[in-house]
């Protein structure tokens, strides 16, 4: 399944820039780095200085993926609610999309 804005809570998240957008705690807004790791409470950035571990549960995300419009790869942005995150990566990755059907 390829990566989009819509089915990015059920993907793999390491490797994409991530930037923290929103948090409880001010000093976390702002940090920019790759994601490195991240378990059911944290995203681990690596930023120019060290790693961070980020909390999930008090902070918004922006990821960074790539898209391919046919003629050129642009990166897309796509800010996402920490709160959605909250899962063990490999059980969060597993679940699928509920559909819904009209009769």
């Amino acid at each position: 399944m390829k990566l989009t804005p819509h089915n990015i809570i059920h993907h793999e998240l390491i490797g994409l820039d991530t930037e923290v957008a929103d948090s409880t705690n001010s000093s976390f807004i702002g940090q920019k780095g790759r994601t490195i790791d991240e378990t059911k409470n944290i995203i681990k950035l690596q930023t120019d200085e060290k790693e961070k571990n980020i909390p999930k549960s008090c902070s918004s995300f922006i990821f960074t993926i790539p898209s391919f419009d046919g003629k050129r790869y642009l990166p897309l942005k796509i800010k996402v609610d920490g709160r959605l995150l909250l899962a063990q990566p490999e059980n969060r990755i597993q679940t699928k999309f509920k559909k819904k059907f009209r009769k």
